[in-house]
């Protein structure tokens, strides 16, 4: 979210999403007191679902200890992926993004011998398509009006996956921003630092 106003939207997206691709109905929100949280549509959301609001006291992080755990994680490996890569800082939600995306994949939960994935989906995880973040890459030109000798590549960021289909996230430097594509080629050796 760019403005914690959206929280309520992406809330709602958030709940479809889940209960339909879990067949289970949210029963419980726990949340801080923030303003988002606590506006009369979200109230009247929940009541209306039958969601049972529970919020963790003022000023009292310990109360969700294993969500700030959590976000401690993310950022620590967020920071190691752009300081190892050197990567600028501008991609920092790339990198948030890749680290939730490898601990979901990755981590065994507590108590269980299965990653999240595996007890999300009911499948083991596959990880083939990992590359090293903030590696140098060349992304297929897939331009129509590409002249005879103009270059079929470009050369790029990679900065994870999309999580929108199985393309690779990728900055373009020819173009200056960040695109989705499958056709790249990533030349993880190139990137590390010797």
């Amino acid at each position: 979210m760019k403005h914690k106003d959206e929280a309520f939207e992406k809330f709602k997206s958030f709940k479809a999403l889940v209960e339909n691709e879990s067949d289970h109905k949210i029963k419980c929100l726990r949340s801080d007191k923030g303003g988002e949280f606590t506006s009369n549509e979200f109230f009247n959301f929940c009541e209306e679902h039958g969601i049972r609001r529970e919020f963790s006291t003022t000023r009292t992080p310990q109360q969700n200890g294993v969500v700030e755990r959590m976000n401690i994680t993310v950022q620590q490996m967020a920071r190691a992926m752009l300081d190892e890569s050197g990567t600028p800082a501008t991609f920092w939600g790339e990198a948030a993004f890749v680290a939730v995306v490898i601990l979901n994949k990755t981590n065994v939960q507590v108590n269980s011998t299965q990653t999240r994935h595996e007890l999300w989906y009911d499948e083991t995880p596959s990880v083939k398509h990992f590359k090293i973040f903030g590696s140098k890459c060349y992304i297929k030109n897939n331009d129509e009006h590409l002249g005879k000798f103009e270059p079929r590549a470009n050369e790029g960021i990679l900065l994870g996956y999309s999580p929108h289909s199985k393309a690779y996230k990728c900055y373009n430097k020819r173009l200056g921003r960040i695109v989705d594509n499958i056709d790249v080629v990533v030349d993880e050796e190139g990137n590390i630092p010797r």
